[in-house]
């Protein structure tokens, strides 16, 4: 049972360093993001969309007039999603807005933000499943998202969460694994002597 015990412990504790550190992971690209290139890429045709070019977290400005056509809300911890697409650039790119879509932004030519792999963006398998069943539209494998003027700027916040994560990561590692083995071992009891005899009498 002690063995049993061991093995249940162990696997908690790389459970809890694996869980960290993958809070940590997500956490690096968008800090990159936001220390990156403060000059927007400029898309002006699909043609700029070329395989493979904006495989990390790369801010954009592209040239298009909005499409509303099968745009929708979705709404998520009580906030208003709105997403819709770019012509003449179809559902290869999918624009998220936390802002109000009114009739002026028909007006709009140009759209400036974060452009990603779909995938990487949050819910992108209940937006996937959104466009499907009620747009009966499917998003091609390459599909872009561009969360709209999310531009690189870092916060406070973000860069000491990354901080925060990476120090209790190590101080868990220490607490875990490292203190242990570097702890010397028990030193082994001292055989008693045995007790003195008293010498023979003559």
């Amino acid at each position: 049972m002690r063995l049993v015990g061991r093995v249940v412990l162990t696997c908690l504790k790389l459970l809890a360093l694996a869980f960290v550190g993958w809070l940590l992971v997500l956490q690096i690209p968008e800090l990159a993001y936001d220390f990156g290139p403060k000059t927007p890429v400029m898309i002006e045709s699909p043609a700029d969309l070329t395989p493979g070019r904006f495989r990390s977290a790369t801010f954009v400005s592209i040239a298009a007039t909005p499409n509303f056509d099968k745009a929708f809300i979705y709404r998520r911890y009580g906030l208003d999603l709105t997403y819709f697409t770019l012509d003449p650039y179809g559902h290869r790119i999918v624009v998220k807005t936390y802002d109000k879509v009114t009739d002026e932004w028909r007006q709009l030519t140009r759209f400036v933000g974060k452009l990603r792999a779909f995938r990487y963006q949050p819910f992108s398998y209940r937006i996937r499943s959104i466009f499907e069943e009620k747009q009966g539209v499917k998003l091609p494998d390459d599909a872009l998202y561009l969360g709209l003027y999310d531009l690189p700027k870092p916060s406070g916040w973000q860069i000491g969460a990354v901080a925060f994560a990476s120090i209790l990561w190590l101080v868990m590692l220490y607490a875990f694994f490292i203190h242990r083995w570097r702890r010397p071992a028990a030193a082994p009891a001292a055989t008693p002597a045995p007790p003195a005899q008293a010498p023979p009498r003559p």
